[in-house]
């Protein structure tokens, strides 16, 4: 049975000639059109081509649904956006209500800032703002049209009223949703979000305990089907030091009820709360999360110097934090997680690697949050930390002994820093390698880590199966580029490799401050250099495709600090061959010809590569 020959891939009188050419079976088209799901502008194009590609196109117009709202007019071209009708915004909102496409959405998302300025004051008197309300109306009539909904986000900057939730608990297939809780502090009255049984993702984001936000307990209770939970929290309590956020106030319910959340994936962002495992298992079964990110949640990293006036920021969590690295994980609890996302390094979190046998992705967050600075004095302004006392904070505290000293100077304070980070380093590198080692495929390092050949070998050695890569390699010198071009081949699996820059090395002392430089020259360098030193390497001198390059063939991404390229696949071309290498040109007299086999290299920017972990993790956003 060929293709014509079948009813399934035969097209009909209608739709003979279509697009040009009879031949193309409808089923084909379709496939084709099914990769065109973000590209929005190609969608909408074909849907204005032809009548039987309308049809066809239309679902997966309408499949994915993102309205952003801004809070000033916006022009493009001396021409205000929505011009002659209203905002872009309130017209999709409006598409969705009377138009006959809603039942084609499958995933609505609203963003922005939506201009309230009426929100204070009718706190004032007691009302709820009228711009809010009406907001919430329309998006009430949205949610009752889209009736095969599966994931809804809601990242505005005004209140989600109870009507919102009530059309919620009406969507039968709703499995993914997203709620951004309110940032300003007039009064406004809090509700209980309704239970939505099918519920598979919740993610909530500034979530701040002195605006109203509302009650989420009996969604976690009835969350039956719960896998992954995203809890976000506003950085403003880990900033001014305080701890109004208790954890156990979320699962009070779970643990009243006994039930365990059997979470897959979980995520803890910016919070402060003293530890309280002991009810808190009650509420979640830890032995089941594969995925688990915390993002400025356990404090600074231990081998981190405090420095300028954020020192008493700093003490003002640091016996809440502390409480974290003392908990005593039982046996029966402990987790056995599968990827791990952490923006703190510590030596509790390092001793815990030990534990974790099967992981198989490590993300070590380079990105660290900066505080704002607020308006005032700050806080130790009459008690200024001298050397000596800051060399005996924990954070300065070295790991070996040699290095403590009760003559504290700058010079020491380095040294001591530089020790702390070397031996928190080698202490994490050795149960990455001694346990995590075999079933590791994605690794991020810290760029102030600086890593020696010998390390990288042995890493390279511990990590066989590992496709993505990202840390300050020491690669500038020849003696140090050869070995990695020796070594790195032994990884076939690799698919991204990123060489980080290697910002914080300065605290090392003099020789970080000259691999910084070096580094920063050897990245200046014109892209034609690097391409043609990438090109050489990854090149075959012979009539075929050698082993070197074969064991290349998966590698796609290579990365220099800001700089990136795309590799493609290897290309043969004819070179002369003389004593002293291969040369372009020569006569068949002077030169014999032979084959060499080139990776064809491309830059991109760093937003082609964000579906690439090494790049998209080592962030601090919500993935």
């Amino acid at each position: 049975m060929t293709f014509r020959a079948s009813h399934l891939y035969r097209n009909g009188p209608e739709a003979e000639g279509a697009f040009g050419v009879d031949s193309i079976p409808l089923t084909v088209v379709a496939h084709i059109i099914s990769f065109l799901d973000d590209d929005v502008a190609s969608l909408a194009r074909l849907c204005r081509t032809s009548r039987v590609l309308w049809y066809m196109t239309l679902p997966h117009l309408w499949k994915n649904v993102t309205l952003k709202s801004y809070s000033t007019i916006r022009y493009k071209e001396d021409v205000p956006e929505g011009f002659g009708s209203a905002s872009p915004f309130a017209m999709g909102l409006n598409a969705l209500v009377t138009r006959n496409v809603s039942s084609l959405v499958r995933s609505l998302s609203l963003e922005g800032e939506f201009s309230s300025a009426d929100v204070n004051e009718h706190a004032r008197v007691g009302r709820i703002s009228e711009s809010t309300m009406i907001l919430n109306i329309a998006v009430r009539a949205v949610l009752d049209q889209c009736t095969h909904l599966e994931k809804f986000r809601w990242d505005l900057n005004v209140r989600i009223q109870p009507n919102v939730h009530a059309g919620l608990a009406k969507l039968e297939r709703l499995e993914s949703l997203w709620i951004r809780f309110p940032s300003n502090r007039s009064p406004q009255p809090s509700y209980e979000i309704p239970p939505l049984p099918k519920l598979r993702s919740l993610i909530f984001t500034h979530y701040d305990p002195l605006c109203y936000p509302d009650d989420i307990s009996t969604l976690l209770l009835h969350g039956t089907r719960l896998e992954n939970l995203v809890m976000h929290f506003s950085p403003r309590m880990r900033e001014q030091g305080e701890p109004s956020v208790i954890l156990t106030h979320f699962f009070r319910k779970n643990i009243a009820a006994k039930r365990k959340l059997r979470l897959k994936s979980m995520g803890v962002y910016n919070l402060l709360n003293s530890a309280d495992p002991t009810e808190c298992l009650h509420a979640v079964d830890t032995t089941g999360i594969e995925h688990f990110t915390t993002v400025n949640t356990f404090g600074p990293d231990e081998d981190a110097p405090v420095v300028d006036d954020r020192s008493g920021l700093v003490n003002a969590t640091h016996f809440i934090d502390r409480t974290w690295h003392m908990i005593v994980k039982a046996e029966e609890h402990a987790p056995r997680p599968k990827s791990m996302r952490v923006d703190q390094l510590h030596r509790r979190h390092a001793q815990d690697l030990g534990k974790f046998v099967g992981l198989e992705k490590l993300y070590l967050i380079n990105a660290r949050h900066k505080q704002h600075r607020t308006e005032g004095p700050p806080v130790n302004i009459h008690n200024e930390i001298s050397p000596k006392s800051a060399d005996s904070l924990p954070f300065y505290k070295a790991a070996t002994d040699d290095v403590r000293s009760s003559r504290a100077t700058p010079v020491r304070a380095v040294s001591a820093t530089a020790t702390a980070s070397i031996s928190l380093r080698d202490l994490y590198l050795d149960n990455i390698c001694n346990v995590c080692g075999p079933t590791l495929k994605h690794l991020i390092l810290p760029a102030r880590w600086p890593l020696p050949t010998a390390i990288t070998a042995r890493l390279i050695r511990s990590c066989p199966n590992l496709t993505q890569l990202a840390a300050a390699l020491d690669c500038l010198g020849d003696s140090q580029a050869e070995a990695l071009r020796l070594l790195v081949p032994r990884l076939s699996e690799l698919w991204a490799i990123r060489v980080l820059a290697p910002l914080g090395q300065e605290a090392c002392g003099e020789e970080g401050t000259k691999n910084v430089e070096a580094y920063e020259n050897f990245v200046n360098l014109p892209d034609h250099l690097h391409e043609e030193q990438m090109s050489t390497s990854l090149a075959a001198r012979s009539g075929g495709p050698s082993p070197q390059t074969a064991k290349f063939v998966k590698l796609r991404y290579i990365g220099f600090g800001w700089k990136i390229w795309e590799l493609g696949p290897a290309l043969e071309e004819a070179v002369a061959r003389t004593d002293d290498g291969y040369i372009e040109g020569g006569t068949d007299s002077q030169n014999k010809t032979s084959a060499v086999y080139r990776r064809r290299l491309k830059r991109i920017e760093e937003k082609d590569v964000q579906h690439v972990e090494i790049w998209r993790m080592d962030s601090l956003d919500i993935v």
